[in-house]
């Protein structure tokens, strides 16, 4: 909204209570808009109110201050109280409607703002926030509308790079930002990013500010590093600003650590800055890794957009699959982060019900992520492709993208999870054990998924006696069961038939099927074929296997073929 001159309603009365001096002293409303001392001008205001003064410049003012407060509900209501005056001022009923749409469209109050807007005289302003508008609304052609009728000033340039960011077209953004900037101080200028700190430290202190926005760019290109020494330029002259003291916060958990993050950002105090604490509010929760989630974000969930992700994030940690669809179901994905998340969620649901919609889903919606033009190079943005070729069975395709980022998940169990599994799909056992036995996290390292593949590494690298520990440690547990049936199959099929015919021993034992006694009985003459070959060891492993023949339960044929076997053994001077 435009800066008017403020209209004094009466000169200073000469019989007023004070000295003269305390009248000279006594503040001028400019004083206070220029130093951005908002609440001191509204209490000034609210004085000259309570004096009688009764000109409708003070509360046109009125309505300015609690906008630029961050208050814009009360600013909107004063708006709306003084467009229901009569006879009002032509000059103010011009730029009521523009001023109205402004306050709707900061409360996130889109079509509101587009009806209101319809009012307002055509002006530079009014171009701009429809611009903004058809962003917001997704309205593509209102929005190629609106750009062709940008110029090349500072205020459309500023808009245009905004619409870029929301867009997540982040260096398109940098480079409008960075023309504003160089234009006005260089001619010439190299792009690299250690020469563009210095020369952003020299740029004319009016557009400042720009540091701010060029920096968020950089950081959610993930160039934490450079948005850190951008940021200070701004930092070393406006110390205690709340939007640039916070983005130095993000940078510090996303370099650090929560602590750090969390200490920065303690330093914003809330008696001090009234803007922007529902964003120190969400940002605290996300530093102390979801600490006292349930309790701030619910109420976030419609003012900071992340609120609603990381709520949906919260959810889906605590096992809530549901919940966390119903939080991101009203909203269209506008971010990777959105994708990202709906993906996990149907594969939580696929996982839950079986429903393979929810795998269709979540495979289109980790692909559309990752092929992205904006995420393809990005580490998020191959993860997702990794991920939609995983759940498509197609492990080849998933170790081309896992081993280009490899380095930057060196002890990343989940990482070193998902990547040991698409090794052994692939026939490269020995590097998925180790992959799997650097995994520390417990959680991880008790799962059937876990512990099943690690067998299967154990068996396929001739350690099949590794697998049998933890099948016997997993004795009685409800996952058992499955693991002796993977290890009594897999290492029948690798010649490790001492270890096959134990996990068959005692699947015969809690199942008694046809199959199991097959399986014992094949497992037992192998032992005793590998004796025959003279392979070392295997007279040893002789004298354990047939023991396992003889029941229970006993069997006619068994007691055959452990006569034969033991005849044979006692010809070729082998003690069983």
């Amino acid at each position: 909204m435009p800066l008017q001159i403020l209209s004094r309603s009466k000169p200073a009365a000469e019989n007023r209570v004070g000295s003269q001096s305390a009248k000279k002293n006594f503040p001028e409303l400019e004083d206070f808009i220029l130093k951005r001392d908002y609440v001191g001008a509204i209490t000034l205001l609210e004085f000259l109110k309570h004096e009688g003064t009764e000109d409708v410049w003070v509360e046109v003012w009125m309505g300015w201050c609690w906008f630029h407060l961050g208050e814009y509900r009360r600013a909107l209501d004063q708006y709306q109280l003084l467009r229901s005056r009569e006879n009002l001022d032509s000059r103010i009923a011009d730029n009521m409607a523009i001023d109205l749409a402004v306050c709707y469209f900061y409360l996130g109050m889109y079509k509101e703002s587009q009806e209101a807007i319809e009012d307002a005289p055509d002006c530079a302003l009014k171009n701009r926030l429809q611009f903004h508008l058809a962003h917001k609304l997704n309205d593509e052609e209102a929005l190629m509308s609106a750009h062709a009728a940008l110029r090349d000033v500072p205020e459309d340039q500023l808009s245009l790079a905004a619409v870029h960011y929301l867009r997540a077209h982040y260096q398109e953004a940098i480079d409008v930002y960075k023309k504003l900037l160089l234009d006005r101080r260089y001619k010439r200028y190299r792009t690299d990013a250690t020469e563009w700190v210095k020369v952003l430290s020299h740029t004319n202190c009016n557009y400042m500010a720009l540091n701010v926005y060029v920096a968020l760019c950089y950081y959610k290109l993930d160039y934490y590093d450079v948005s850190q020494e951008v940021l200070g330029v701004y930092l070393a002259q406006h110390p205690t600003s709340t939007v640039a003291g916070n983005l130095k916060a993000c940078n510090l958990f996303r370099l650090y650590n929560g602590k750090a993050a969390e200490n920065e950002l303690k330093q914003i105090s809330s008696e001090q800055h009234t803007f922007g604490q529902d964003l120190v509010k969400h940002n605290l929760v996300v530093f102390r890794n979801g600490e006292g989630a349930l309790k701030v974000l619910p109420e976030l969930v419609d003012i900071v957009p992340e609120a609603r992700l990381n709520l949906a994030s919260v959810r889906l940690r605590r096992g809530e699959a549901l919940e966390a669809r119903e939080l991101l179901q009203p909203v269209e994905p506008s971010s990777p982060l959105h994708y990202i998340l709906r993906a996990v969620v149907a594969v939580r649901l696929y996982n839950d019900t079986g429903d393979e919609e929810q795998m269709k889903l979540a495979q289109q919606n980790f692909h559309l992520v990752g092929s992205s033009a904006s995420e393809c190079d990005t580490i998020p943005g191959r993860q997702c492709m990794a991920s939609s070729y995983f759940l498509a069975g197609q492990f080849e395709e998933v170790l081309v993208y896992l081993n280009s980022i490899k380095s930057f998940f060196v002890n990343d169990d989940t990482f070193n999870f998902n990547y040991a599994q698409a090794k052994a799909a692939t026939g490269f056992y020995r590097e998925a054990e180790e992959c799997l036995l650097a995994i520390q996290d417990e959680d991880i390292r008790s799962s059937f998924t876990y512990l099943s593949c690690l067998c299967r590494c154990h068996v396929m690298n001739k350690e099949a006696n590794l697998a049998w520990d933890i099948c016997s440690k997993a004795s009685g547990t409800p996952d058992g069961f499955a693991l002796l049936q993977l290890v009594a199959n897999d290492s029948y099929r690798m010649g490790q038939f001492l270890v096959a015919a134990k996990a068959f021993h005692m699947l015969d034992r809690l199942d008694g099927g046809p199959e199991m006694w097959e399986g014992l009985r094949g497992a037992v003459c192998g032992v005793a074929q590998a004796a025959a070959a003279n392979r070392p060891g295997a007279a040893a492993e002789l004298r354990d296997a047939l023991p396992l023949l003889r029941g229970p339960p006993t069997r006619p044929t068994a007691e055959h073929i452990v006569r034969t076997i033991t005849k044979w053994a006692h010809q070729n001077r082998i003690p069983v």
